[in-house]
């Protein structure tokens, strides 16, 4: 016969489990927590009792006993970007090996959401907050340290901010990329911009026309699409249209996700990558989700993980606040999937 507490549609409490086992409140909460000093026999009855019931710890009340919840906060700009996703799942599988849950929340590409999801976190008693910049924003910074919040800022930095951080070079990667291009013998491009207060962009630009500057090629020589007309093209279904005429051998993309509209919107207009426009891009997802096609892309050269380097980094700062800020750069390269190749003697 089930068990039951008798308060149809009420949480089930210490106190329930206690009065069907017949144990008091403590020894209920020490069996629960795999207290070695009860006999196992006692501790194994008291758990079935507990599930029978329905018992759910309740982890707020915990973490208030304890000073610790073992909860992190992921706050992320965009679930629908697959780099994230893979990130948020790398982060996952690290947290939870150290003995971590995680929470996941997104601004949804909405800046002005960021404030609230901070303080979201720092209300269900999290131990730290892994955070993706999405603006260069340190307001949201000073939140995290007025609430003595340990965190790391992860894939992107903030102007002005000292603090733990993890991402790649994107400096580097824009201008590997840009030499990889003219190398083949590009000297006419196309840039497809991301968001203009992102690190990223601005990182990933200025490395970009390094490369062009060394290769003494003039900055007229880039057409360039700001992410607003990109996001707003792709909305409409009008992406191939933005990003004509053709007037341009090679296109420089931000992010993979941008490199999979270019594509699939240049093929719909009959020109073949890499036969007709050579096309690179950054994040390298499809190493990640083996199902999508192979583009040239730019990442960490896997020796090393952004995402689980930033639970680490964010790890020891829980353990001893203290620690000597770090800031990890880690080397990029470029994986090449068969999307550039030299131009057509009549481009």
């Amino acid at each position: 016969m089930k068990e039951t507490n008798g308060k149809s549609g009420t949480r089930v409490t210490l106190k329930d489990v206690a009065n069907a086992s017949g144990y008091s409140v403590n020894t209920i909460s020490r069996a629960l927590r795999n207290d070695s000093k009860l006999n196992k026999a006692t501790r194994d009855k008291i758990k079935a009792s507990a599930r029978r019931l329905g018992y759910v710890q309740n982890m707020l009340a915990s973490s208030l006993r304890s000073g610790t919840s073992h909860l992190v906060a992921v706050i992320v700009n965009d679930l629908r970007n697959q780099h994230f996703t893979i990130m948020l799942s790398k982060i996952d599988r690290a947290l939870r090996e150290a003995g971590y849950n995680m929470m996941v929340l997104c601004m949804q590409l909405n800046e002005d959401l960021g404030e609230q999801l901070i303080k979201t976190a720092i209300s269900h008693q999290v131990d730290g907050i892994l955070y993706f910049p999405y603006h260069d924003n340190p307001g949201h910074v000073e939140h995290m340290r007025n609430y003595n919040t340990p965190f790391v800022l992860v894939d992107r930095w903030i102007k002005g901010v000292t603090a733990d951080s993890v991402r790649c070079d994107d400096t580097m990667g824009g201008y590997l990329a840009a030499r990889h291009l003219i190398q083949l013998g590009h000297t006419r491009f196309l840039r497809l911009a991301g968001v203009l207060a992102s690190s990223s962009e601005l990182d990933r630009r200025e490395g970009f026309y390094r490369a062009l500057q060394e290769a003494n090629l003039p900055a007229h020589s880039v057409r360039t699409i700001p992410w607003e007309a990109s996001e707003a093209a792709i909305a409409s279904n009008t992406y191939g249209e933005l990003m004509a005429p053709l007037d341009y051998t090679a296109v420089f993309c931000f992010s993979d996700e941008l490199a999979y509209h270019a594509l699939n919107a240049l093929e719909s207009r009959g020109v073949q990558v890499p036969g007709d426009v050579s096309l690179i891009s950054f994040d390298h997802i499809s190493a990640g989700v083996p199902f999508l096609e192979r583009i040239t892309s730019v990442y960490a050269d896997g020796q090393r993980d952004v995402a689980t380097l930033a639970v680490d980094v964010l790890l020891k700062r829980i353990a001893n606040p203290d620690i000597q800020t770090q800031n990890l750069i880690l080397p990029v390269k470029i994986f090449d999937e068969g999307t550039t190749a030299p131009p057509r003697a009549w481009c």
